[in-house]
C-alpha cells in the first residue's frame, strides 16, 4: 500500500513536471489574439496562401483566442515588413506571412526600415518559377532553344524592374543570348499574362501556382505560348521539379543553346546563382525582432506539424494548384544569412545592371 502511494506520488510529480514544461511552452500564445500580417492585397496569391495558413494555425498553436489576417499592402510589400519590425511589447507575437523581395534590402531601398535578417525566421515556402513565351514570337518558337534565334521581343516585368524576379529574368535571358526589350510597370503577373494573351508582350515570368491558375489553361494548353525553362531550385539542385517534368531547367536550355559541354560563367552567372539561392522561398513566415525565444520555438514547431498535416496540405493544394513545400530551421535560415554575407562588389554589380536595363 505504501509502495503504491509512493508510485502515485512519483507519477503525479512527473505529470506536473511534464505539464509544467508544456504549459511554459504554450503560454506565449495562450489567450491571445494572434495577428497574421499579409503584405499584399486581399485576393492575391500571397493573401490566399496566408489565409489557408491562418485558418489551420489554431489547430497547432493551442490556446489562442483567435487568429486574424490583416492585409497591409503597399510599397511592394514593405509597409507590412516595416510594421512587423516595429519593436513594441504589444506586437511581439505578430506573425508575418510575406512575399519578400531581398533586393529591397540589398539595394538599401529608402522605404525599408528593417532588415530581413533582423526578423525571426520561422519557415519558408519553396516554389518553382518559370518563364513562358508566345509561340508566334517572330519568326516563331517551336522549341525552347529557339529563344536565341528570334527577333527582339517584349518581356514584361513588374513595377520598375528592380525586384529579384525581374533581375533574374533579365540575367537568364542575357546568358541565353536572347534579344529583348523590358516592358516595366505591370502591377501583377495576371495583368502581364492578359497583355501576353492580347499580344502586347511576348514573355512573362511566374511561380508554379500562378502558372497553373491561368497561363497553363489559357495560353499553353491552347498553343499560344510555350514554357521556356524553369529556374534551378537552390544551389546544387539541378533536377527538374517533379511538377514540371517536361520543362527544361535553365542550365539544360543553356547547354542546348550553347553546346552540351558549355557552362555559364562571369558576373551575370554569379548574380543569377545568388538570386536563385535567395529566391528559393518566395513566401516567408517571420516574427518581430523582439519575439520571445519561446514563442519563436512554439511557432516553428506548430508550422513543422502543419506542414505534415493532410487537411492543411489538401486545402493548400486546392487553393494554389501546387504542392506545399516548407523549408524549416537551418536550411531556411541559410537564405536569410546570405544577405549578411553579400560582397560589396555584388551590390555594385546589381546597381550598375539595373541602371543599364533602364535604357533598354
Amino acid at each position: 500500500m505504501r509502495l503504491m502511494t509512493k508510485l502515485r506520488s512519483v507519477a503525479c510529480v512527473l505529470a506536473m513536471l511534464c505539464a509544467g514544461t508544456g504549459i511554459a511552452h504554450a503560454q506565449e500564445f495562450a489567450g491571445r489574439v494572434v495577428n497574421v500580417i499579409v503584405n499584399f492585397p486581399v485576393g492575391g496569391p500571397t493573401d490566399l496562401e496566408g489565409r489557408v495558413f491562418a485558418q489551420h494555425l489554431p489547430r497547432f498553436l493551442k490556446g489562442t483566442s483567435a487568429v486574424v489576417v490583416r492585409n497591409v499592402a503597399g510599397a511592394g510589400g514593405m509597409i507590412a515588413v516595416n510594421q512587423l519590425g516595429d519593436v513594441s511589447e504589444t506586437n511581439n507575437l505578430n506573425i508575418g506571412f510575406f512575399t519578400w523581395d531581398p533586393m529591397q534590402q540589398i539595394l538599401n531601398h529608402p522605404n525599408l526600415r528593417v532588415k530581413f535578417n533582423d526578423l525571426k525566421f520561422i519557415a519558408g515556402m519553396e516554389q518553382t518559377n518559370l518563364l513562358y513565351i508566345r509561340r508566334d514570337t517572330a519568326p516563331g518558337i517551336a522549341k525552347p532553344a529557339d529563344i536565341a534565334k528570334v527577333n527582339t521581343f517584349r518581356a514584361a516585368v513588374l513595377s520598375n524592374g528592380s525586384d529579384w524576379s525581374a533581375l533574374r529574368q533579365s540575367l537568364a535571358l542575357d546568358l541565353l543570348g536572347a534579344k529583348y526589350r523590358i516592358i516595366p510597370g505591370y502591377k501583377g503577373t495576371r495583368e502581364a499574362e492578359v497583355a501576353l494573351l492580347q499580344g502586347d508582350i511576348q514573355l512573362v515570368s511566374n511561380s508554379l501556382p500562378g502558372y497553373n491558375s491561368f497561363a497553363k489553361l489559357n495560353l499553353v494548353d491552347k498553343g499560344l505560348a510555350i514554357p521556356l525553362f524553369q529556374y534551378e531550385r537552390g544551389e546544387g539542385n539541378l533536377r527538374r521539379s517533379p511538377n514540371l517534368p517536361d520543362v527544361p531547367t535553365f542550365l539544360e536550355l543553356y547547354r542546348e543553346v550553347h553546346g552540351s559541354n558549355a557552362n555559364p560563367s562571369g558576373p551575370k552567372w554569379e548574380a543569377l546563382q545568388f538570386l536563385n539561392r535567395i529566391s528559393r522561398t518566395p513566401r516567408v513566415i517571420f516574427m518581430p525582432p523582439n519575439a520571445p525565444d519561446a514563442a519563436v520555438a512554439e511557432l516553428r514547431s506548430a508550422v513543422e506539424r502543419m506542414a505534415k498535416d493532410p487537411q492543411f496540405i489538401a486545402q493548400y493544394e486546392k487553393v494554389t494548384l501546387a504542392p506545399a513545400h516548407f523549408v524549416h530551421g537551418a536550411d531556411g535560415e541559410r537564405v536569410i544569412v546570405e544577405l549578411k554575407r553579400l560582397p560589396p562588389e555584388m551590390v555594385t554589380f546589381f546597381n550598375q545592371y539595373i541602371e543599364s536595363n533602364s535604357s533598354r
